[in-house]
């Protein structure tokens, strides 16, 4: 890790935290398991993308139900206070049912909303939807300006990838340190710098019951890439 404690700049909370917070009794294991994804990807499997969609196809029909109240708060002071935000492009990885998309879309004219579940797909009303696994995200080098997770699995390598030069990283999650894919910000800003071997730096701040980071390469190691313009790869 590059950048260390001092990359990561904390903002003061805005947003309260409500009573009632719902702790689900399977976090503790997925949250092991998000942690293990994000330092070692190669882990992941055809059959953990098999049960990730069978599960999601279940939960699909009543996914904005209970999760439209919070899932959106810590996004929405993301987006509302991690800015500046450079032009172009969005990817939107594990969109879901659109939750959030409209939320990016205000940052973003031009969003590009994925998500490996169709059941969950098919229900946004996001203009451009790409079904795809996060692990070999079905985009060009260099393609997006802006890479949003909340409440996903991260797979850096891909991230890097498919970020261009000055882009950003927006990391959110609903639930906190409670959350099914919660990993420390520390860990979120190493693995993305071992992926791209530059530093990177952090603003995050809680908000609601959940907390965000926006990561960015730091201005010396961005000045000594190259610029990249391609478009995405856009099935359909």
């Amino acid at each position: 890790m590059m950048g260390g404690m001092t990359a990561i700049r904390e903002l003061p909370r805005v947003v309260p935290a409500d009573p009632g917070k719902p702790v689900r009794k399977e976090a503790a294991a997925s949250q092991q398991a998000s942690l293990n994804l994000a330092v070692h990807p190669a882990s992941w499997s055809q059959d953990q993308a098999d049960e990730v969609v069978r599960r999601y196809t279940e939960l699909a029909p009543e996914w904005d139900g209970e999760r439209g109240g919070y899932r959106p708060v810590p996004l929405a002071d993301a987006l509302q206070r991690g800015g500046p935000w450079p032009d172009g492009v969005c990817l939107e990885v594990g969109c879901g049912t659109g939750l959030l998309t409209g939320l990016i879309e205000d940052v973003w004219p031009r969003v590009v909303s994925m998500d490996l579940t169709w059941e969950m797909l098919r229900r946004s009303s996001a203009q451009q939807r790409l079904q795809g696994d996060a692990s070999r995200l079905p985009v060009r080098d260099g393609c997006a300006q802006a890479v949003v997770l909340a409440d996903v699995p991260l797979f850096a390598d891909e991230v890097v990838r498919a970020l261009a030069p000055g882009g950003v990283v927006v990391w959110s999650n609903a639930l906190g340190v409670d959350a099914p894919h919660h990993v420390p910000i520390i860990t979120v800003l190493g693995v993305l710098e071992d992926a791209s071997g530059r530093s990177w730096s952090a603003v995050t701040s809680h908000a609601g019951w959940g907390l965000w980071a926006v990561l960015r390469v730091n201005a010396s190691a961005t000045a000594e890439t190259r610029q990249v313009t391609a478009e995405p790869r856009i099935s359909g």
